[in-house]
């Protein structure tokens, strides 16, 4: 069995992968302690794990408590050891998630690809049709985009993030819903529209993240939902390098 840990800016991702599919699945918060998240996994006989970091102190502190726990030296994603052409201006500016949902992708569609992951940030991921990594963009998540909103306004209360039934919306709550959420969907068709035409042709699209399934319904593109996509790059990054 093989442990696969995802630590992104807003959360740690945890999962077992054993015979072609996920054992376990465990989403904590980065304030969570990582020595009893990691004790969670120690009934499943995990003879490997791979690692993909954002957060390079966090990372640390996940490998040190890894060789304690389990005695296993982790295997750490990088732009060294991800087997993807990278080009871009300076390849180590890539993030270990990005390239795990590149490399996914590459095992999943044939062509170009654009990837759009919702988590902290929104990240459109790009593969040309040669399925070279070219690039992308990075926006602020939606939630993080909503929470801004409702800390600097004082008459704006936290709501829930959904989508209201129509754009002019009645009150303050679905105005926010209103205004977060369809500006989310339109500023994803754009960035698509504009990703393709600078590629010249349709490329496949993935969602992928936290929001995917919300956005998923009311993305007119035809895409591909993934949940586990980072996992699954992390998971086929290791393969390729064991």
């Amino acid at each position: 069995m093989i442990l696969l840990i995802d630590i992104g800016n807003t959360n740690t991702v945890c999962a077992v992968y054993n015979d072609q599919k996920y054992i376990k699945v465990k989403r904590v918060g980065k304030k969570d302690n990582a020595q009893a998240i990691l004790e969670t996994f120690l009934k499943y006989n995990v003879t490997a794990i791979a690692i993909a970091s954002v957060v390079p102190m966090l990372e640390d502190i996940f490998i040190k408590k890894i060789n304690e726990i389990f005695g296993i030296e982790p295997f750490v994603i990088t732009h060294n050891n991800s087997n993807i052409m990278l080009k871009v201006d300076n390849p180590n500016e890539v993030g270990a998630d990005r390239l795990c949902n590149a490399k996914a992708a590459i095992n999943k569609v044939e062509g170009s690809c654009i990837i759009v992951d919702f988590g902290t940030a929104t990240t459109y991921d790009v593969l040309n049709e040669q399925q070279e990594f070219i690039g992308g963009a990075i926006a602020p998540g939606v939630d993080v985009s909503a929470n801004y909103l409702i800390k600097k306004a004082a008459l704006l209360k936290e709501t829930i993030l959904a989508f209201p039934k129509q754009i002019i919306a009645k009150n303050t709550k679905t105005n926010i819903q209103s205004g977060v959420m369809y500006g989310a969907i339109y500023s994803i068709e754009g960035m698509i529209k504009h990703i393709n035409k600078e590629l010249g042709g349709q490329a496949n699209i993935i969602l992928t993240g936290g929001f995917s399934s919300l956005i998923s319904p009311k993305l007119p593109h035809e895409h591909i939902l993934d949940f586990n996509l980072t996992l699954d790059g992390i998971r086929i990054i290791y393969e390729e390098n064991n």
